[in-house]
This record gives C-alpha cells, structure tokens and sequence, in this order.
C-alpha cells in the first residue's frame, strides 16, 4: 500500500505544482462573509443558545461514555464539569461520528446556502462555486460527509436513548436540518445524488453500510443496557461490548474523529 500512497502524494504535489489558482474577487470575498455569518449565527443558535442540546447531545451519543473508556491519550474534556465548551475538539467529534449524524460538519451550511440561493444573489453563489476552486472543494467535503451520514441511524439511537421530550423534539429538528442541507448541497453542486461522482466512495459504502448499521443498532442497545446497569455484575462487560462497537464503527466509518 506504501507505492499507492507516495503515488498519490506525488500526483497531488505535481498537480498543485502546475494548477493556476485565482485569487478570489471582491465579490467572493463579500460572499463569503455572507456565509460565513449565517451559518455560524444557525451552529451557535442549536448548539450554544438551545437550552435542549446539552440533554439531547449526552443522551443521544456515547457522549459520557467516552470518559470512561481508555480511548486516546488525553481525558475527553478539558474540565470534569461543564458543558459542550469544556469538550475537546476529537471528543466531540467522535462522539457525532458513531451516531452517523455527523452534526458539528453541517450544521450551518445548509441554511447559508438556501438564504442565499432563495435571495437576489443567486447567481453570485453558482458562480462562485463553479469559478473558484477552493469554494467548490468545500462543499463538495460537506457533501462527501453528508454521504456518510444516515439521519436515520440517528434516530434509532434516539428512539433507543432519549426520553426528554424536549430533547426528542430538538432532534426531530435537527434532523430534518440535516435533510434540508442534503438538499441545499445537491442544488448547489448540481446533483441529483449525493457524491454520485464519488466512484470508489459509493462502492465502498455499498459494501460497508451494511456491517456497520448493524454495530450501530448494537451499539445502541448496548448503551442502554450500560445506563441502566451502574454498579452492577454486567457493568464491565457491557463497557466491553460498548469499546468493541466504537472501534468497529471508526474503523468503517473511515474516521475516529
């Protein structure tokens, strides 16, 4: 495998070597900006302002279990109190990665881009994305992730886990968010699928899909059975089970964090 990645690596030194990269307009630039503020405006509005996402986000995910598991070298939070702040950045990640939603990638892009598309500066943002390469790469990420994500694996984790009906209600939100920036991705990128250039990542997913939905369902009951056994005989082989379906979902995810 090491003659595959020096191949690669070497292709993509050349190719940045002899690739003319204009520098955005002002125009861009302006537009960019514009973005940028609404999608951090709609990220912070759920995960900062929603007085719900804190109940939801440790019930949902293995959120709290992670602490307790000897994953990675440094504790999952940089305070043993405190709320979304106090996580580090892997941690939080990881977290999102195993439920399949994948919420701190694109949450916020979505909506700057319907504002957008939906105002008189349309034709600024296909533009923009046609024109400007670095642009182009970043939404074509966003959509590569969106591809990996499953909204509705995340809601079997909710059915299986939360029970705060507010929490409930604040992930049915989340998750038609989730739907409404798969469709604002598409309508950008001009896609009818999402990654559907994406050869070798479809295959992949073809085939992994399946073996991982299963360590999610797993993992789900699992964490359950986990809240519900503190102290008891089983507690240490359900932390067990709980580390053997993280790992298997990192490694098909193609991620940890």
């Amino acid at each position: 495998m090491w003659f595959l990645s020096a191949d690669i690596y070497t292709a993509a030194v050349l190719a940045e070597q002899h690739t003319e990269r204009p520098l955005p307009t002002k125009e861009f630039k302006d537009m960019m900006d514009k973005l940028s503020q609404i999608s951090c405006d709609a990220y912070r509005r759920i995960v900062r302002r929603d007085e719900r996402f804190v109940p939801y986000f440790r019930a949902a995910t293995p959120e709290l279990e992670l602490s307790n598991l000897n994953i990675g070298s440094r504790p999952a939070k940089r305070k043993a109190s405190g709320g979304v702040e106090s996580l580090r950045a892997i941690p939080w990640i990881f977290a999102w990665t195993q439920t399949r939603l994948n919420l701190p990638t694109w949450l916020g892009v979505g909506e700057a881009i319907n504002q957008v598309l939906s105002s008189d500066e349309e034709q600024v943002l296909r533009k923009m994305y046609k024109e400007w390469g670095p642009f182009r790469t970043t939404i074509d990420l966003v959509e590569m992730i969106l591809s990996k994500s499953d909204s509705s694996i995340a809601r079997h984790y909710e059915n299986i886990l939360v029970t705060d009906p507010k929490a409930v209600e604040l992930g049915n939100e989340i998750r038609e968010i989730h739907d409404a920036t798969e469709h604002a991705v598409l309508d950008l990128a001009g896609h009818k699928k999402l990654s559907e250039h994406n050869h070798m990542l479809m295959r992949l997913m073809e085939v992994r899909n399946p073996y991982v939905d299963c360590l999610n369902v797993l993992q789900a009951e699992t964490l359950k059975r986990l809240r519900q056994s503190e102290g008891s005989a089983e507690e240490e082989v359900l932390k067990d089970a709980l580390l053997t379906t993280i790992t298997g979902v990192a490694n098909g995810m193609g991620n940890t964090g």
